[in-house]
C-alpha cells in the first residue's frame, strides 16, 4: 500500500471534495458543493490563510485535513488550527504508521515550515477513535503537548435588519 500526503493543488481538489463531504456528515452537517468548493477553493494556491493535505493511498484520496493560521492574544503569536481532520472508515486504525498519524505530522510540518511552531486542534467529546489517535499522537511525536479541558461556545449572530 503506497501511502502519499500532499498539499492540496487542482487536481486534487475535486477529489477531496467528497471527503470534506464525509466529514461534515460524520459531524451532522448537511454538505453544500457549491459552498465547499468555494470555501476550501480558497486553499488551493493560497495558503495565507490556511492549507489543506491529501492523503492518498494507491493513487485514490482516502483522507485529509485543513490548518488554518490564527492568532493567539495570550501568546502573541500565529498558531496552525488543525480544524479538520478525516480519514475514510476502511482506511482507519494503523496506529503510529496509519494514514491519520502521518497527517498529522504532515500538518504539524507545513505549520513548523511557515514558522507556526504550534498545532492545536479540538474533537467532539464522543470522538472516541479520533481522541485515542490525538492522545497516541501527543505521546509518540517528538515535542510537547498534552490534552487541554476548554469549554467552547458558539453563537450565531440574528440577521441584520
Amino acid at each position: 500500500m503506497g501511502i502519499e500526503i500532499r498539499r492540496v493543488g487542482r487536481d486534487d481538489f475535486d477529489d477531496v471534495l467528497p471527503l470534506v463531504a464525509d466529514y461534515q456528515r460524520f459531524y451532522k452537517q448537511q454538505p453544500d458543493e457549491q459552498r465547499n468548493r468555494e470555501f476550501f477553493g480558497q486553499l488551493v494556491n493560497d495558503d495565507s490563510a490556511g492549507l489543506q493535505l491529501v492523503a492518498r493511498v494507491d493513487g485514490t484520496a482516502v483522507g485529509f485535513t485543513t490548518l488554518y493560521w490564527v492568532r493567539s492574544s495570550t501568546t502573541a503569536t500565529v498558531n496552525a488550527l488543525m480544524n479538520d481532520l478525516y480519514v475514510a472508515p476502511e482506511h482507519r486504525g494503523g496506529g503510529a504508521k496509519g494514514i491519520g498519524a502521518q497527517l498529522m505530522r504532515a500538518a504539524s510540518a507545513a505549520a513548523a515550515e511557515r514558522g507556526y511552531q504550534t498545532m492545536a486542534w479540538e474533537t467532539a467529546p464522543d470522538n472516541f477513535s479520533g481522541q485515542s489517535l490525538y492522545d497516541r499522537f501527543i505521546k509518540d511525536e517528538p515535542g510537547s503537548g498534552s490534552r487541554e479541558i476548554w469549554y467552547h461556545y458558539g453563537y450565531t449572530a440574528p440577521e441584520a435588519s
